[in-house]
């Protein structure tokens, strides 16, 4: 528990974890964009290598 925060009250979000949800997606915008583009280019990827196989076996 926290000693610091008032009794008599909840604690609103920053007191209670240390940060909001806005700062977290602002200051860690570059990394989440980052994971973002390798998900995309896994996926895409993955597209790619079944419509190449699904194309090879067909024939």
């Amino acid at each position: 528990m926290q000693e610091h925060l008032p009794k008599d009250k909840d604690a609103n979000e920053a007191q209670e974890w240390g940060w909001t949800f806005q700062e977290f997606i602002t200051e860690n915008l570059w990394y989440l964009l980052a994971i973002l583009f390798l998900i995309v280019i896994f996926i895409y990827a993955r597209y790619r290598w079944r419509v190449r196989n699904n194309r090879k076996y067909k024939n």
